[in-house]
């Protein structure tokens, strides 16, 4: 029965990850249902501790705040649908944990290695796919993660090691700067800077990967209008010269979305690529300050690893220069990562559930 239910959360992962052409809700659907799935099993079982039980009032909070501040309620829905991903993930993954890792794991490994393929673009070839490499890489880490009790270790293996290889290449090969620092800050959590060995021939040998790696993809260092400094201007202005209640309450969910579509200099632009500010100008600094607690109660649950509390961090760092909240399978895998890692730490602490 287990074994039909793992192939069965492949078959949704696999077709949620083929539907990324159709658009991204149909694929966030297939998210959320697949992680509700996963958290049926355990209705009843025990009730929700305190942390738990604020950290979901506070997820309540916002989205009913986001629905009624909202003019436009279908792009309402899918910013409270976007909001849900990472928190449901965690939840799956601090219930089930390593075991909801593969049913994600494999049809993620498949469809990059498929999928993914070099572009010609005006700072040279890049690879597709970096948010879903770094994914993949997120799933790795949190597959071999090692709790911080003294003689505990992780689960390795040669198969994790090799796709941890090949996610971290991918992301080198895509050359987007940010999924390159999220990767180092979800490392940075594994490094064991009270050992000698660390400084003597660990950070040697790292800074010399690193140069290499630069020398070889120099985008990583460009400096580049990207327009993305322009428009946070822009809308920061607006924002900041707005009335009382825009900044207080916002411009409502679809806001930015309404007029970047009509400039003509934003059609190749997209989105904000800042996921905080984004917040801030479209639900207020009610909705901001909401939004900011909700990461803070995250962190705070998994506070007893440290690992989980460093790939929460790093999806909050892509936030800045991305739109983070609109990739469903990096925001699932991150809170699935944070979860395992959690979950891993509480066993070795016999800490129970």
């Amino acid at each position: 029965m287990q074994l039909f239910i793992a192939i069965l959360g492949m078959a949704v992962i696999a077709v949620s990850l083929w539907a990324l052409p159709l658009g991204g809700t149909i694929t966030k659907i297939l998210l959320i249902l697949w992680a509700l799935a996963g958290l049926l099993g355990m209705l009843g079982r025990k009730a929700l501790g305190l942390d738990a039980a604020l950290a979901l009032l506070v997820w309540g909070a916002i989205s009913l705040w986001v629905l009624v501040g909202s003019a436009e309620m279908g792009a309402a829905i899918r910013l409270v649908g976007n909001l849900a991903v990472l928190p449901l993930g965690l939840a799956v993954g601090m219930v089930q944990g390593r075991r909801c890792l593969w049913p994600v794991m494999v049809p993620l490994l498949v469809y990059v290695v498929i999928d993914s393929e070099f572009l010609l673009t005006s700072e040279g070839w890049r690879l597709n796919n970096p948010f879903l490499f770094l994914a993949l890489f997120v799933m790795v880490v949190a597959w071999r993660v090692k709790p911080d009790v003294p003689g505990e270790t992780g689960n390795g293996g040669f198969l994790s090691l090799a796709m941890a290889v090949i996610a971290a290449c991918g992301i080198f090969a895509s050359q987007t700067r940010i999924a390159v620092l999220a990767m180092a800050v979800v490392m940075t959590a594994r490094i064991r800077f009270t050992h000698a060995w660390t400084w003597l021939l660990g950070l040697p040998l790292a800074g010399l990967a690193l140069w290499a790696v630069m020398d070889a993809l120099p985008r990583l260092l460009f400096t580049h209008a990207s327009g993305r400094l322009a428009y946070w201007q822009m809308f920061w202005q607006q924002w900041w010269q707005g009335t009382a209640q825009n900044r207080w309450l916002g411009f409502g969910a679809g806001a930015i979305e309404r007029q970047l579509q009509h400039l003509q200099t934003a059609s190749s632009f997209g989105a904000l690529h800042n996921d905080h500010f984004h917040m801030l100008y479209e639900s207020g600094i009610v909705g901001a300050a909401l939004w900011l607690t909700g990461w803070g109660m995250m962190m705070w649950l998994v506070r007893a690893s440290k690992s989980a509390v460093y790939i929460l961090l790093a999806v909050m760092v892509t936030m800045i220069t991305d739109n983070t909240l609109s990739y469903g399978h990096y925001l699932l895998c991150s809170g699935l990562g944070a979860g395992v890692a959690w979950h891993v730490q509480m066993q070795a602490d016999d800490g129970g559930f």
